[in-house]
This record gives C-alpha cells, sequence and structure tokens, in this order.
C-alpha cells in the first residue's frame, strides 16, 4: 500500500463518498419519478438524463481507488473533478439563495418559494456551500507539491528525478480536462439542447442548420485543443487561447445587443420551455449583467493561460529532450 499522508486519505475517502452519494441519489430519484413523469418533451428526457448524471458518479469512485494507490492520473484527475464539482455547487448555492431572498428573480411571475420552503432551500444552500468548501481544499490540495510526491511511484523523493518525465504544468492540465468534459457534456446535451437551440455569434442569428455544424466544430475544436494541451503540442495551447478570446469577444456583441432578448426567446421557444413554463418568457435581467458574469470568467481564464505559457513551452521542450 502507498504511504499516504492522512489529508490524502481523508480527500480521497471524501471524494468515495461524495461519489457513492451522488450515484444511488440520483438514482433513487430517477427510479421513483420514472412513473410519475409525463411522457411529452422535455420531461421524457429527464429518466435518461437523470441515469447520465448517476454513472458519472462512478468517475468519481474511480478517481477515489487511484488516489489511494497513488496514481498520478487520479491526482490530477482530482483537481479537475474538484473544479467541476465547486463550480456546479457554487451555482447551485448562488440559485438556492436567489430563490430565497428574492435578488435575482423579479417579482410578479409567478415563481415564489413558500416561507415554509425557505428553511428547506436554505439547507441546500448550505450543502452546496459545503461541498464547494470541500471541492475547493480537492483543487488546492492535489495542486501542492509535496502531494504531487508521493504520487511519483519512486521512494526516494528528488525532484529532479520527478521531472525526467516532463508532463503538463496543473493549472493547464485542469483546463484540458475542463475542456474535454465540456465536449462530452455538449455531446451527451445534443439532443436536448445544442441541437435544438441556434448560435448568436457577433449579434448574427444564424439559421438551425448553421447552427448545428457550428456548434459541432466548436465542440470537436474544444475535444482536440484538450487533448493536444495534454499531450503538450504547441498548437493546442494557441488554439484555446484563440477559442477562448473569439467566444468572450462575440459573447460581449451578443449580450449588448439589442437582438439578444430575442434570441432568448427564439431559444425558449425551440426547447419548448415557452409553452411549458411561461413564467420564463416574463424573465428579464440587465444585459450587462450577464455579459459581465461571462466575461470576467473568461478573461481571467485567458489571463492565466498567458502566464503560464512559458511553463507550457518549458514542459514541451523537457519532452523533446529529456534529462539524462
Amino acid at each position: 500500500m502507498p504511504k499516504l499522508t492522512r489529508a490524502v486519505r481523508v480527500a480521497a475517502g471524501s471524494i468515495l463518498l461524495l461519489s457513492l452519494a451522488h450515484s444511488l441519489f440520483w438514482s433513487f430519484l430517477a427510479l421513483a419519478l420514472k412513473k410519475d413523469l409525463p411522457s411529452e418533451f422535455p420531461y421524457n428526457d429527464f429518466i435518461p438524463v437523470f441515469w447520465m448524471i448517476a454513472a458519472a458518479g462512478l468517475v468519481g469512485l474511480g478517481v477515489a481507488m487511484g488516489i489511494l494507490c497513488a496514481r498520478n492520473w487520479a491526482r490530477i484527475s482530482a483537481i479537475a473533478l474538484g473544479a467541476i464539482v465547486g463550480s456546479v455547487s457554487a451555482c447551485g448555492m448562488l440559485v438556492s439563495l436567489a430563490l430565497v431572498f428574492g435578488f435575482v428573480l423579479p417579482s410578479g411571475i409567478g415563481i415564489e418559494v413558500p416561507i415554509a420552503s425557505k428553511s428547506a432551500v436554505l439547507r441546500f444552500a448550505l450543502g452546496y456551500f459545503l461541498v464547494c468548501a470541500l471541492a475547493i481544499w480537492w483543487v488546492f490540495l492535489f495542486s501542492r507539491k509535496s502531494v504531487a510526491c508521493q504520487f511519483s511511484g519512486n521512494a526516494n523523493p528528488v525532484v529532479p528525478d520527478l521531472q525526467q518525465k516532463a508532463a503538463c504544468p496543473p493549472p493547464i492540465a485542469l483546463l484540458a480536462w475542463l475542456m474535454m468534459f465540456s465536449s462530452v457534456v455538449s455531446l451527451l446535451s445534443w439532443p436536448l439542447i445544442l441541437g435544438r437551440i441556434p448560435v448568436m455569434l457577433f449579434a448574427h442569428i444564424f439559421s438551425r442548420e448553421a447552427s448545428q455544424w457550428i456548434w459541432a466544430a466548436n465542440t470537436l475544436l474544444f475535444l482536440a485543443c484538450g487533448i493536444g494541451l495534454i499531450k503538450l503540442q504547441r498548437w493546442s495551447y494557441t488554439g484555446a487561447i484563440a477559442l477562448h478570446t473569439f467566444w468572450l469577444v462575440s459573447l460581449l456583441f451578443t449580450q449588448l445587443s439589442p437582438l439578444y432578448e430575442t434570441y432568448t426567446r427564439i431559444c425558449l421557444d425551440a426547447l419548448e420551455l415557452s409553452h411549458t413554463n411561461p413564467s420564463l418568457s416574463h424573465l428579464h435581467f440587465p444585459q450587462w449583467l450577464f455579459a459581465v458574469a461571462t466575461a470576467i470568467p473568461t478573461a481571467l481564464l485567458i489571463a492565466g493561460l498567458v502566464y503560464y505559457r512559458p511553463s507550457f513551452l518549458k514542459a514541451i521542450e523537457s519532452s523533446r529532450h529529456p534529462a539524462q
């Protein structure tokens, strides 16, 4: 059994238990709602989606077992898993707080949380907060050099020996896994979302046929760049910066365009949500708020890519000229 610190073992145990709870919850939910949901769209697609979400917990189980076996791929995967879980939990916490305190949803749209249910929603928010804090701890723990040494597979923790095999810098590897994860999610959500909604680039709304080609190309490019980053391909780094810059500029033009409200209505109609949930058609948010909310994270990501570029290029050189 590899010698791992107590913190690493506790983190692996928390990933194992949380993944198991995740899979069991969504499995029981799929079984409980199988006979009660209506047969029309979009409810007829809920059960397959629930099963796919439940199956995602198996990834966490594999990562936890890999950590306990001191596999370096599991350590990198734990960083990516922490980023994904933290982001989803943060969104869930913000939505829960918004439903309780009403600082996002406007009044008069028929969506109100009863007072008796607010305590339950607050408990959900607290649960999301705890999971988010735990995920952040995973990211910081498995990014530390002292922890990385435990996954070297070498009993002699000498730093030069660990660097003989060049690897993608952990922050860039995290981004690569997130890009590949987003590509897989895009493929899985194609029948429900991407295959139905149009693309709006630089304030221009494309037809459904053209949009499907654009979504498919974007998904493949994200997947290719993610794999290229892991494989230390120079072109993938430039491609990742170009892709994120392209979408940042396009989203700014789109979300500040007078046609953006029309685009959201087209998307709701394409997803048939305006008929099943009429209240969604009456939601109105400041466009600048959406623009800022999407621009800041993407701009920070691009800045991080520029900052870590020398480290990535150094890893490429090390892979071509390994130390003797």
